[in-house]
């Protein structure tokens, strides 16, 4: 659920933002991706329109762990240095795209996007360009919305859980009740029956009896 969670946030980062830091690379070269949110414990994300965010690696405290990756293929092309850094190991166009790194606990804290593109004749001298706008406060209150609707639906769900398990314990509790005042007037109708057959009983003794005396 926390990794859909992300996915979806991270969808609309990359559609929402516009603050993106553009590097220029040449096919084959090595790169280095810089997390500025200066924390250890990290996803990283590769984002490549129109494709999903992909989660390529999470990076953990101690260096000891290394990193964790989502797909094993991944360790071919994707290492991780110091200060939590992504390395792309002789760089294709398959690893083209927008890279974020991203908070792994709560609440959930986005980097702003390195944008890696093959270097042309008009990028020609430029390595990197930063291209920022006011969209990021765009992008935080539409965070907060979609955080408060998902609040809300996982709240409407667990209402109707409950609503549910009480109707269920409703109907077995009518249903007992039901099944006891059943028994119970079967238990009467059985006295009732029993009751009058005693008096037939000994209807039919007199009888015998005082025939006897006549006799």
């Amino acid at each position: 659920m926390k990794i859909i969670q992300l996915h979806i946030y991270l969808l609309m980062w990359y559609q929402a933002t516009e603050c993106l830091t553009n590097t220029a690379v040449t096919l084959g070269a090595d790169v280095n991706i810089s997390c500025d949110l200066d924390i250890k414990e990290i996803y990283w994300y590769r984002q490549k329109s129109p494709d999903p965010p992909v989660l390529i690696l999470r990076t953990y405290k101690s260096t000891f762990e290394g990193a964790e990756y989502e797909n094993s293929i991944f360790k071919l092309k994707y290492s991780v240095k110091t200060n939590s850094r992504l390395f792309i190991r002789n760089i294709s166009t398959d690893e083209l795209g927008v890279y974020y790194c991203v908070k792994t606990s709560e609440p959930q804290k986005f980097s702003n996007g390195t944008k890696i593109y093959i270097n042309d004749l008009v990028h020609k001298n430029q390595t990197e360009s930063h291209d920022c706008s006011q969209h990021e406060t765009q992008w935080r209150n539409l965070t907060i919305i979609t955080s408060v609707l998902m609040n809300m639906l996982l709240i409407i769900a667990l209402i109707g859980m409950v609503k549910s398990y009480i109707d269920a314990t409703r109907t077995s509790a009518n249903y007992t009740e039901a099944k006891n005042s059943n028994n119970q007037q079967c238990a009467e109708i059985d006295f009732s029956m029993c009751a009058g057959n005693i008096k037939q009983i000994q209807e039919q003794s007199k009888t015998v009896l005082y025939r006897q005396c006549m006799m």
